[in-house]
């Protein structure tokens, strides 16, 4: 049930799973443990994991099982974290299973403390690892064995508003954005160089990704069925704001979707294909773009 593909656009392949209590997934992290085994070259990881409270997921365990995936894979683990949607449909969905889902600003604080325990307990020594804040205090901490990515897996945080951007820029190694036109990514991702730069970060290394939903049509087949089937999958209008972001059409008309995000500063494409959990559409877009080796 492999739901998201991601390309580093002409470099290297990525596979995500989800990570949630959804219906349409299984568990994240068990599912991440079972890619690690079953590929050998692609980067795996969360499309987003969530630590807004402890009850998603405790620090201290979140480190601990993406040191499991990081030796799993050999290596290949990418941590995204996402801040959450903003939302009654998400506030709902958590509450629902009792688990606490906070305003928007404290999400945003718990991410941050969260990352720096994370990267705490992956660098301590033999003394372990101390920590005080607002939410999580650590006392002689100990966390091994220690990932094979050292000093620790990279980190990137899923981020659209301005605090989620500023928490970026201090303290990842990646950005992503989801759902938006080239135009938003690149006003987004101007935000962030400059927020880049004043920490003193270099720009040029720094990568950025966006999440699209993907309809891939063969030879000959019309688009328009497949973007009415995808409104009533969502149950979404016609004219709801996400048509216009959806990767429509055969190889070529994707190619060229696609290089617009790239004119924008993307240097990723995380892409959820519009027949999940069927895989034509994954299996033929990878057809199209030839990757040619082992996964």
């Amino acid at each position: 049930m492999l739901r998201r593909a991601m390309l580093a656009i002409g470099v290297q392949t990525w596979i995500t799973y989800g990570d949630g209590l959804g219906d349409w997934t299984h568990d994240g992290w068990t599912m991440l443990g079972a890619l690690a085994v079953l590929t050998r070259r692609a980067r795996i990881g969360p499309a987003v994991t969530y630590a807004f409270d402890a009850s998603s997921h405790h620090p201290s365990w979140l480190a601990k099982r993406a040191v499991a995936v990081d030796h799993l894979s050999g290596g290949r683990l990418d941590l995204r974290l996402a801040v959450g949607a903003e939302d009654d449909a998400a506030a709902r969905g958590w509450s629902s299973h009792g688990i606490r889902y906070p305003p928007a600003a404290e999400r945003i604080e718990t991410l941050e403390e969260t990352i720096t325990v994370m990267r705490g307990l992956w660098r301590a020594d033999g003394g372990g690892f101390d920590h005080r804040g607002p939410r999580y205090a650590l006392t002689e901490a100990r966390l091994g064995p220690k990932p094979v990515q050292r000093p620790g897996p990279p980190i990137w945080i899923a981020a659209m508003g301005p605090q989620a951007l500023a928490v970026t820029a201090r303290c990842a190694d990646g950005w992503e954005a989801s759902y938006v036109s080239p135009e938003g990514f690149a006003s987004r991702w101007q935000h962030l160089s400059e927020r880049l730069r004043a920490q003193g970060r270099r720009v040029d290394t720094f990568r950025r990704s966006v999440e699209l939903d993907t309809i891939v049509t063969e030879t000959g087949e019309a688009v328009d069925p497949l973007l009415a089937r995808f409104c009533a999958d969502r149950g979404i209008a016609p004219e709801h704001p996400l048509l216009g972001t959806v990767l429509a059409g055969d190889g070529d008309a994707i190619s060229r979707q696609i290089a617009g995000y790239e004119a924008a500063g993307a240097t990723d494409v995380m892409l959820g294909f519009a027949d999940f959990p069927a895989t034509r559409m994954l299996e033929s877009f990878a057809a199209k773009i030839d990757v040619g080796r082992p996964i």
